[in-house]
């Protein structure tokens, strides 16, 4: 499961968590309910990938993450990390079109299964997450590149429809059309004799960072503090930023559209700029060193 899901917090309730009671145990001592037994009684084997729907509660019922009704995961089953019970136990026990509650400890979770050093701020610590899980089906890695190309190019479609809608609403003048699908409108250009930006240059800039809708998520401006940074390729993030600098100099302003995948890709951050968010940068070079 990809690490930024659990950092998208939302606080819709689903079901309360049902006492434990109502869940069986394992040996290992993993908690589980059914909700639903398909047919289908064939377990997947270590190594398959399971395409899947969930949801993950902590204990105050609030939702961490919701799968439902969006493009499904697909996790490449592992033996289980630890005994106790853990996410890959609860995922090899379930059958294509099975639907079925587990109740994990979030130390174990997070400390044991997902190697992390503290638990994140949402989650108290002794604490239970609860997983409700509907698997679709099992899958090999060559079915899943192939379902991730088709995912890929179709959001990629609609993605170039947005951006060309943006472009025509807002009146930009694209200057720069790139092969990796950033576009740009010069607003001032920097003087021939400018210092252009190159690997390694110190920049000092302002820029205004937005989504698509007008919604801005970082403002040096009203900040009150404009940006410095040395430009090196391996530390930018996103890396659609050192690109957008790299065609830059000094004395120049400009307004850059990046995609999603050269942004924040299917992860986006935390309580700022959701997955898939292609975004919309406004930049202004003070200096360059």
């Amino acid at each position: 499961m990809g690490k930024q899901i659990f950092y998208i917090l939302c606080f819709v309730s689903l079901i309360g968590f049902t006492a434990c009671s109502n869940f069986s145990k394992t040996e290992s001592g993993l908690r589980y309910k059914f909700l639903k037994r398909s047919q289908n009684q064939a377990l997947p084997n270590p190594g398959q990938y399971l395409q899947c729907y969930y949801s993950i509660q902590n204990s105050d019922d609030s939702l961490i993450f919701n799968l439902f009704g969006q493009t499904p995961d697909r996790i490449l089953l592992s033996s289980s990390t630890h005994k106790g019970g853990d996410i890959m136990e609860a995922l090899s026990s379930m059958a294509e079109g099975d639907s079925a509650q587990f109740l994990i400890s979030a130390d174990s979770f997070f400390l044991k299964t997902r190697g992390e050093i503290v638990l994140p701020s949402f989650v108290q610590p002794g604490s239970d997450l609860k997983f409700t899980i509907k698997m679709d089906r099992f899958l090999n890695k060559r079915q899943v590149d192939s379902l991730v190309n088709v995912e890929k190019l179709a959001r990629w479609n609609v993605e170039i429809k947005n951006i060309n809608a943006y472009v025509r609403k807002n009146g930009l003048v694209v200057d720069i059309d790139t092969v990796s699908g950033i576009r740009c409108q010069v607003h001032q250009k920097g003087a021939d004799t400018a210092k252009r930006i190159t690997e390694g240059s110190v920049v000092k800039f302002h820029f205004i960072g937005k989504l698509m809708d007008g919604t801005e998520f970082y403002n040096s401006y009203t900040a009150g503090q404009a940006q410095t940074v040395k430009v090196l390729k391996t530390q930018f993030e996103p890396i659609g930023m050192y690109e957008i600098l790299m065609r830059m100099k000094q004395g120049e302003k400009a307004t850059f559209i990046l995609p999603y995948d050269l942004a924040f890709g299917a992860r986006g951050v935390e309580g700022m700029i959701p997955p898939y968010a292609t975004l919309v940068y406004e930049v202004n070079i003070l200096n360059v060193q």
